[in-house]
Formats: structure tokens, sequence, C-alpha cells
């Protein structure tokens, strides 16, 4: 096979008109006009646009894949999972520090607030009071409720104007249905997310 019928295999596999991709290819217009329908003719470039074909698909597929687990991610996440019990107050919760986060936790992760603050405590062995200084943490997620409402959409859960029926244009076509099963059971609670710790944080980068 030449290059400039690679070239065509790789134009045509894209749009499908014989002619334009040709002219793409670097045919001339009139070489173009006349030997179109003889280039699909050839089993080899037949072969070569079907092989370009699935790897376009595989690339496809893996990105909605990709956009699947990202909206999971985001939608799925238990915001409880973020506190942890203050090792210095029982019975009170306070945000995990960066470093105690998991990988996908992380990634949900828009911004990192963090201040100095100074709290008492009481020594358990000498009842006295003692003063400490620690840093303390406020995450900014990313969206939980539009995640799931994006993937409600696409999903078909929602039957209204923003529905989205093509497949085509459809993200999630390869969402299983446990994760179908798990999205509908994570509308339940949805806006419970844990009470933000009062107090002034200072934005830094994530």
């Amino acid at each position: 096979m030449t290059p400039m019928q690679r070239e065509f295999c790789r134009h045509y596999a894209n749009e499908p008109e014989a002619y334009k991709a040709m002219k793409a290819a670097g045919y001339s217009e009139n070489y173009a006009k006349t030997k179109a329908k003889v280039m699909l003719n050839n089993e080899e470039i037949v072969t070569e646009i079907n092989r370009i074909r699935t790897r376009m698909n595989e690339r496809a597929e893996k990105s909605a894949t990709d956009v699947v687990n990202e909206y999971s991610k985001i939608a799925f996440a238990d915001r409880v999972d973020f506190l942890k019990e203050d090792p210095h107050k029982p019975g009170e919760y306070i945000y995990k520090a960066p470093h105690e986060l998991t990988e996908e936790q992380r990634s949900i992760v828009e911004k990192v607030n963090t201040r100095t603050c100074d709290i008492s405590i009481v020594n358990t062995e000498t009842g006295e009071v003692e003063s400490l200084v620690r840093q303390e943490y406020n995450y900014v997620l990313s969206d939980k409720a539009n995640a799931l409402q994006q993937m409600g959409r696409h999903f078909g859960i929602f039957d209204d104007k923003l529905k989205l029926v093509s497949s085509q244009q459809n993200p999630f076509k390869n969402a299983s249905p446990e994760q179908l099963q798990k999205l509908k059971e994570s509308f339940v609670g949805i806006m419970n997310k844990p009470k933000a710790i009062e107090g002034k944080y200072e934005e830094v980068e994530n």
C-alpha cells in the first residue's frame, strides 16, 4: 500500500466520502473523480479502513469509560469518609489531612482550605488545661449533585427535556448495571453532606 493510499484510508475512516478522502490524501481532482469508487474495491484498502475504524472505536469506548469512572468518583463519594474523630475532643469530628486521603478522594478535591488554630485540651493525667496549636483543613469537593444529574440524564433516569436519547452522544453507554443501580441508590440523601467546620480558612493549592 502506498503512503497516499494509507492517507486515503485515514481520511475515509473519519469521513466516508471517497472523493473528499482522495483529495485530502493528495490525489488530483480528476483522478479522485474517476478512481474514487475503484479505491474501495481494493481489499487491502478496505482492510486498512476497517482496522483504523476499530482502533477509533476502541479509543472512543475507553474515553466513554473514563468519563463514567470520573463522574462515578464524584457521584458516589461518601463525604463522611473525609472526616475523622478529633483526637483531642472525643465525639467531635474534623477533616482528615491531605496525606490521609486516598488517591480517589484527592481526585475529587477542587480546593483545600487550611487554618492554624489554638485549641484547649485537658491533660488526662494531671487534669490541667493545655493549649495546642494545630493545622486544620476544609475541602471544597466536586459537585456531587451535578455529577449525579449528568449520569442520570445519560442513563435515562430523568424523563424530561434534558434527557439524551442518542447513543452516539452518550458517554455512559458502557456503564455496568451495578453502576446504574448504585446511581439510583445515591439519589437518596444526596444533600446530606457533612457540616463544614466553622472558622476562617485560607485557600491553598491542591
